[in-house]
């Protein structure tokens, strides 16, 4: 709907105007961009609360610019720069702000996205990055195996008000929902990973728990509002 090229993109957020790196790594073929906020380069890291934030009328500008290319490769060129393909059909409608009348969505953003690269980390699975000893928060694959069957069994003594059964996370995570993802993350992973994890780590993780948390209540209070803001910037 937004036209937006994503993370093959050198400007692959919707809402900002943050510049994507790319991890390389000897063999890899990746060609993501990733939006780190502290990087190594001299002054291109970013602050969580001063964010470059993309404009109705530069959203716009940058659509317009790669439409009028004078040939299709120059469009692809533009629109890998500034993250957008073209202006979007929905840009007839006058009602409409881009980007800031198409919010993220917390289900896609948090259960299918954070979460299970975050998994992926811990577990050495992540793709542009290969295991080595210097990743002190990856788990071991037996100790990971444990952490599966544990989260399988803790199903037999979880209520179903908590919402679905959650099965083998070691083995079965392809068949994971959005739900599943946040039933093991606010219920069980505090538990189970409490005694395998990386201390600075796991409390990193129960501090992101906590504010997942309070992001899923039914009513967010003004405290609440501050408490998520300083909290998640913090967390980044």
């Amino acid at each position: 709907l937004m036209k937006m090229k994503g993370h093959n993109g050198l400007c692959p957020c919707r809402m900002c105007n943050i510049i994507g790196i790319r991890i390389q790594t000897a063999g890899s073929k990746n060609n993501c961009h990733y939006i780190p906020l502290h990087r190594n380069e001299l002054n291109s890291s970013y602050s969580a609360t001063d964010l470059p934030s993309r404009t109705h009328a530069q959203f716009m500008s940058d659509a317009d610019h790669v439409d009028n290319a004078p040939n299709p490769a120059e469009a692809d060129r533009r629109a890998k720069m500034c993250g957008i393909k073209g202006v979007p059909i929905l840009a007839a409608l006058s009602s409409l702000e881009f980007p800031f009348s198409f919010p993220y969505d917390f289900m896609h953003l948090v259960w299918e996205n954070v979460v299970k690269s975050l998994i992926l980390l811990w577990t050495g699975e992540f793709k542009p990055l290969k295991p080595d000893s210097n990743q002190p928060y990856r788990i071991g694959k037996s100790v990971w195996d444990a952490i599966g069957r544990a989260t399988a069994e803790a199903g037999s003594t979880v209520p179903s008000a908590f919402g679905c059964r959650v099965p083998n996370i070691s083995e079965r995570r392809s068949e994971f929902s959005a739900e599943a993802y946040s039933n093991w993350t606010t219920f069980l992973a505090p538990v189970l990973l409490r005694e395998f994890l990386n201390e600075e780590y796991y409390a990193h993780f129960v501090k992101l728990v906590s504010l997942l948390t309070v992001s899923t209540r039914d009513e967010l209070s003004r405290n609440d509002i501050t408490l998520l803001r300083s909290g998640f910037s913090s967390c980044v």
